[in-house]
């Protein structure tokens, strides 16, 4: 059982706390736009832009009088502060000040600045200046075979690794997603293997489900029961790619990574891709389908307690073997929040 002592609350956030030592999504660039925008990351708000082909993250601050610098804007090569006109360059000093340049050219001082970078057409940030891991790979993204859907990103009321976890719950497909991802006649999930290989864990797992959905009907598949294995990839923290093989070579990917905005709020990017059925008008079906699930999911995952995970592997109950990959994104998490 759970305690309210500081202590335990302390180490129950424990998982979160550790979470600045990695890349994160925050935005997509066809969102940004010309900049500034304005994101939050672990509680943190940050205004990014892009200055000089230079992305850039600073803290949505301006040091004079603490105006929100994302309700500024990008001024030839510098990051201007919609109250007064101060001006920071893309390492985040100050390089003029309106009303007393002989002040701004005397000053030293500077924003708070994270590394910030651009990668499947997302602006990543790492609060930290040596992230444990590298922006996780998406290769179907610009396989010539795939055909790519950026979809609209979306918020839940969960911590992100609930998030993640709910992605790679092989128990709930059956009961959650009964005629989608799984039938309740057969909700036993069959043993899988998990192990770690370049720095994600990894799981293989073959599947039997209803042949349900729009999405489905590109298969030509009339049986009642679809076979498929997954190949999964989770790099830490909050990605997964899941990438289908189904009967006859047609294969269906989900790329998803989620953005810890606070403890119990998490904003998720997401693509979906297939090397069939490749015309533009069927994207619409297969953004249904997926859309469909995602509202089948999102109140359960909000409601589940405590919202915060905690540290500690035995506050929980395990299922052996539906609950393996679980467990082992648990027990790694767990390492790197030591």
């Amino acid at each position: 059982m759970l305690t309210d002592d500081k202590e335990s609350t302390r180490e129950d956030r424990r998982f979160y706390e550790c979470l600045d030592q990695f890349w994160h999504p925050v935005a997509r660039v066809e969102d940004v736009g010309n900049g500034p925008h304005l994101v939050t990351l672990l509680e943190r708000r940050l205004a990014i832009a892009c200055i000089d082909e230079c992305w850039i993250a600073f803290d949505d601050q301006c040091l004079h009088r603490g105006a929100s610098l994302s309700l500024g804007e990008v001024d030839g090569s510098c990051l201007r502060c919609p109250y007064h006109g101060w001006a920071y360059n893309a390492d985040g000093a100050v390089v003029e000040v309106p009303a007393n340049p002989a002040v701004g050219a005397n000053l030293t001082i500077g924003l708070g600045k994270y590394r910030c970078e651009v990668k499947h057409g997302l602006v990543w940030v790492s609060l930290n200046d040596n992230p444990v891991f590298e922006i996780p790979d998406f290769p179907h993204l610009d396989d010539p075979e795939f055909r790519v859907i950026s979809c609209e990103p979306y918020e839940w009321e969960c911590a992100s690794v609930r998030r993640l976890e709910n992605y790679v719950d092989f128990g709930h497909f059956a009961w959650v997603h009964d005629g989608f991802l799984g039938s309740r006649d057969k909700p036993e999930v069959g043993v899988h293997e998990t192990w770690r290989e370049d720095g994600a864990l990894r799981c293989e797992a073959t599947v039997i489900e209803p042949p349900s959905g729009k999405m489905k009907k590109h298969l030509r598949d009339l049986r009642d029961m679809i076979t498929a294995r997954n190949e999964y990839w989770i790099s830490m923290p909050h990605s997964v790619l899941l990438d289908r093989h189904f009967e006859g070579g047609a294969r269906y990917v989900l790329f998803m990574t989620a953005s810890p905005i606070a403890p119990n709020r998490t904003r998720s990017f997401w693509f979906i891709g297939r090397n069939y059925a490749k015309e533009e008008s069927a994207d619409q079906e297969f953004l249904d389908f997926e859309w469909e699930i995602l509202n089948q999911d999102q109140p359960i995952v909000e409601s589940l307690e405590p919202g915060v995970i905690p540290s500690a592997l035995g506050e929980e109950m395990y299922v052996k073997t539906a609950d393996e990959i679980t467990l082992g994104y648990r027990r790694w998490l767990t390492e790197l929040s030591a």
